[in-house]
């Protein structure tokens, strides 16, 4: 499977999983509701960083994009990761047009 692929897939685990969490976290009685959406989003985006660390997959590096440090790219991966697969989806979309306009 190339990493590309990888992103997409890990993404599709962190919202089944965040899915999960949508009922614990409804349940929470002393948690209000504002806070509740906010709270599911923590949880998605520490799940997408956990899940890129853990597999070191490097989305800039993917894009041609280098960084002095490595995990850079590794937790801006866990980000578009905790967004989820439409976002993953756009994200590399968007980089990849871009790719093609530059001579």
């Amino acid at each position: 499977m190339d990493a590309l692929s990888m992103v997409v897939l890990l993404a599709v685990v962190v919202e089944k999983i965040v899915d999960l969490f949508k009922t614990v976290v409804s349940t929470i009685p002393f948690l209000p509701d504002k806070i509740r959406p906010f709270t599911l989003e923590l949880i998605s985006l520490g799940i997408g960083i956990l899940l890129a660390y853990e597999t070191q997959i490097d989305a800039l590096s993917l894009i041609g994009i280098q960084t002095k440090n490595g995990y850079v790219g590794v937790i801006i991966t866990g980000l578009v990761v905790g967004k989820g697969a439409n976002f993953a989806h756009d994200f590399f979309h968007l980089f990849n047009a871009k790719q093609r306009k530059v001579p």
